[in-house]
């Protein structure tokens, strides 16, 4: 197959371009499935040139999707069993015990499929100390920090929602040793990506681990 640039193929380089076309066209949920698509195919490559830049259009399709114009209105709860055919509408969903991560990442990639703008957050029990441990999961990363419980625990606050989902991206970033070689950190940032898909942080810092490994002699 005829080549673009370094280690890229046609196919590759035409993913990129459709991601592109698709974030300017606002086509938030299009934008991130084709970033996605593009962004394993050039790390397959090891293309650090344009992860670089599926990486920014990454970012930039979630921050579209999950924009307050899109996702609005009191925090939902999910704690019974959630069926396969179950409806969603666009909102806050707090995925609780006895649900677990599990079924806040099914909830999120189903919604995300059926292009219905939504934040998921799933915490657990709160601990004896009175925190709410909260929790992200992707095939061989879990993401998992504390916060204060909401002031009224029936009714948690949109604020106490984005808080915790921050202090997820947070500890997300913390996982990651800058002092490894840089593309293990490359897969390091790509697996908290899966579980925390939502921090601009980690798109920035993969980015420039990509740059790292772009400019390596």
């Amino acid at each position: 197959m005829m080549m673009d640039g370094p280690g890229r193929t046609r196919q590759t380089e035409e993913l990129v371009r459709k991601a592109s076309e698709a974030l300017e066209a606002q086509a938030w949920f299009d934008a991130e499935a084709k970033a996605l698509k593009a962004l394993t195919s050039c790390r397959a490559r090891s293309d650090w040139a344009a992860m670089i830049d599926v990486a920014g259009t990454l970012r930039d399709a979630r921050c579209g999707r999950r924009s307050s114009s899109l996702v609005k209105g009191a925090v939902r709860f999910l704690d019974e069993e959630i069926p396969e055919d179950m409806e969603f509408s666009s909102g806050r969903y707090l995925i609780q015990p006895p649900r677990v991560g599990a079924d806040a990442r099914r909830v999120r990639l189903q919604c995300i499929e059926d292009e219905i703008p939504v934040l998921v957050l799933c915490r657990e029990p709160t601990t004896s100390t009175g925190l709410v441990p909260v929790v992200a999961i992707a095939p061989g990363t879990t993401v998992r920090t504390q916060v204060k419980a909401p002031a009224n625990e029936r009714k948690p606050t949109a604020t106490w929602f984005q808080s915790s989902l921050d202090a997820l991206a947070q500890a997300a970033l913390e996982r990651i040793n800058p002092e490894q070689e840089v593309e293990r950190r490359i897969d390091a940032i790509l697996g908290c990506l899966d579980a925390v898909p939502d921090s601009d942080a980690l798109h920035d810092l993969l980015a420039a681990a990509c740059q790292e490994a772009l400019e390596r002699p």
